[in-house]
């Protein structure tokens, strides 16, 4: 009985919350009481000058620019406290010791950004805003977001995502309380001046995610290969497609056997395929697995660090998806296989088109090995080239201790 109870007392409880939500009054009056809440219970908390607070999208585990970031705040011995606000089911063990770990839907991690000199973020704090968080004056909030030369729409770009006045409500807080944008790019400064709002003080700077791609990266190669048992005398595929918002997989046909001939044809060696699902379609990896069933396919969805598996690619398969973009750093062959382009182009909209992209455009299995077979690697390099200086790219390799020096200087 109490169990029917509770669960019809959630159900109403969700409900009401629906319909906060979908009146627009409402919203701010929520809102502003959520925000007046916290800030009776924060506003005489401490500043602590020396700490750093990170989010990794929402609460995931340590990757993206935060990730190298931290690492070389490590690397160069820097006195600071820092703090990493993850979800419980995400994985802690590959932390380092100097960072602290806080979870990410708790009363603590509130505590920690009310009392962090430096909130740092590739993400909005919608749970947190949501939550009544708000930056004070003194702290400093740098927005690192988690893209490349994008090709996909983002944020106020995507067609229907402003129908929800609340989203909207909340990524517009969120713009405002940001200090410094971190860009890497011509274009992605641009797209940040309006794709978000009450954008100010946009730091050219360079993305701390790809330095990693102008390293000596042979090691990497055996701890990639070497945690999935995996010959590390293979050649890396890499193929890294986007999700969709149907969840439809028939876009994600690639003929794996006929994939490896075709590459061991034109480059030499034995080839594996490393599959790396999008989060929003990694709990569809068995029905991706089933429909390969083949041995030269390894799912790499789990892997903790996905740069380290573009640095570690020979070439690079995808679709939509920005890491393609990060992976032309690696001046490496990649290859676009997109048998649903205007169809996805209609449903999230491109800032360009991928003709205008140094890669091979394939929508199907014989176009794909027809790419391949006809790589020329000089002119593809010259077409990265161009492309990178057409988007004003800035990365050099030292986007983190660019990024560093700049957050000592405030």
């Amino acid at each position: 009985m109490k169990k029917k109870i509770l669960k019809q007392y959630k159900k109403f409880r969700h409900s009401v919350r629906l319909a906060l939500e979908s009146n627009e009054v409402i919203d701010d009056m929520y809102l502003a009481s959520k925000a007046k809440a916290l800030d009776k219970q924060h506003k005489d908390m401490e500043i602590n000058s020396k700490k750093i607070v990170f989010t990794n999208y929402m609460g995931r585990g340590y990757g993206c620019n935060c990730k190298y970031l931290v690492e070389e705040i490590i690397s160069e011995g820097l006195d600071y406290e820092l703090v990493w606000l993850m979800n419980e089911n995400e994985d802690s063990s590959v932390f380092p010791k100097e960072v602290r770990l806080v979870n990410y839907k708790s009363d603590e991690a509130l505590y920690e950004l009310s009392t962090s000199k430096f909130l740092i973020s590739n993400y909005h704090l919608n749970y947190f805003i949501k939550k009544g968080f708000r930056k004070k004056e003194e702290q400093v909030y740098i927005q690192m977001w988690h893209g490349s030369f994008g090709i996909k729409k983002i944020e106020r770009h995507v067609p229907g995502l402003t129908e929800s006045k609340m989203w909207t409500k909340i990524a517009k807080i969120n713009s405002e309380m940001t200090d410094y944008w971190i860009s890497n790019s011509d274009f992605e400064s641009d797209i940040y001046k309006s794709a978000f709002w009450e954008v100010k003080n946009i730091q050219m700077l360079g993305h701390p995610r790809n330095d990693i791609f102008f390293k000596d990266n042979t090691r990497l190669i055996s701890k990639v290969l070497g945690k999935y048992g995996v010959d590390i005398d293979k050649k890396i595929a890499l193929y890294m497609p986007t999700f969709r918002e149907d969840y439809r997989l028939d876009c994600y046909d690639i003929d794996i056997d006929r994939l490896c001939e075709t590459l061991e044809d034109k480059f030499g060696g034995e080839w594996i395929v490393l599959l790396r699902l999008h989060p929003r379609i990694a709990n569809l990896k068995e029905r991706f697995m089933s429909q390969y069933h083949n041995n030269r396919v390894v799912d790499v969805t789990k892997y903790d660090d996905v740069q380290e598996l573009i640095a570690s690619a020979d070439i690079m398969i995808s679709d939509y998806s920005s890491c393609i973009f990060d992976y032309l750093l690696t001046k490496k062959p990649g290859f676009i296989y997109a048998t649903d382009m205007d169809k996805y182009d209609s449903e999230r909209g491109f800032y360009y088109s991928l003709y205008d992209t140094p890669f091979s455009i394939c929508k199907n299995n014989e176009q794909l090995c027809d790419a391949i077979q006809l790589f020329d690697e000089d002119k593809y390099i010259a077409k990265v080239d161009r492309f990178l200086q057409e988007k004003g790219s800035i990365e050099d390799g030292n986007a983190a201790s660019k990024l560093i020096e700049f957050i000592e200087n405030l």
